[in-house]
């Protein structure tokens, strides 16, 4: 794994735009899953300036979503309302391109099943970009859960529904029923990428680079991966 240590939030959020547009430069047509939250706020607001500055053409790539939230929550996506607003309304992907979860689905099962073979169709992920749990979760993989698990409906736990609410943005209703991407799906892209930030953070993280692999980790899953890189903001280095 690669580590980058940034000093600060925005320079977190500016090494991570420079490597998604890295990423789109080296392969217009990329297949990426994107993150949400309050870590990847300030990147995409940057992403949206450097388009501004030197415009890119998103256009051929595949958005895809690392989890979601499912009803109560909102039926258009927590996660992809954000993801929405704050990339896809300047970024020009089109309509056929974007791939949220369809959390109203009367079969959750079969969604993400039908996930699975989307991802599949464009010829797998080249990037999955997501955050890190305080409890070492990634994407909404709870400790515990398979490491041969694929993309399939969970139930959070009751802190990480609690660290939602802390953010300063609230998307709508939120409850402890979601979809994810299994460990298994996150594990076959090509690369991965992990925007960690905060003290809050910094004991998960510890685990991630130098703990056992385990499932009580999730994240640790990610030593195995070939191309994985972290970064990270000084508050959270161990």
């Amino acid at each position: 794994m690669n580590l980058t240590v940034c000093a600060d939030p925005e320079e977190l959020a500016e090494a991570a735009a420079t490597l998604f547009r890295t990423r789109l430069q080296a392969r217009p047509d990329l297949a990426m899953a994107v993150p949400a939250g309050r870590t990847p706020r300030r990147m995409y607001r940057l992403l949206e300036t450097f388009q501004r500055r030197t415009p890119l053409d998103y256009t051929a790539m595949h958005v895809f979503s690392v989890d979601e939230l499912c009803p109560p929550a909102p039926p258009d996506g927590y996660f992809w309302r954000q993801v929405r607003q704050e990339f896809l309304a300047w970024a020009g992907v089109p309509p056929g391109h974007c791939h949220p979860f369809a959390v109203g689905a009367p079969d959750l099962e079969l969604m993400c099943a039908e996930y699975e073979d989307a991802i599949t169709k464009v010829g797998g992920l080249d990037l999955v970009m997501l955050g890190l749990g305080p409890n070492g979760h990634i994407a909404s993989n709870e400790p515990g859960s398979p490491f041969d698990s694929l993309t399939r409906p969970v139930r959070l736990l009751a802190e990480t529904v609690e660290y939602i609410l802390t953010d300063e943005v609230i998307q709508g209703a939120v409850c402890d029923q979601a979809v994810t991407l299994g460990q298994a799906t996150i594990l076959a892209a090509r690369e991965v990428v992990v925007l960690v930030g905060g003290g809050a953070k910094r004991e998960a993280l510890r685990k991630l680079l130098e703990g056992p692999v385990t499932p009580v980790v999730p994240a640790s899953i990610l030593q195995r991966h070939p191309r994985c890189t972290i970064i990270a903001d000084r508050e959270a280095r161990p």
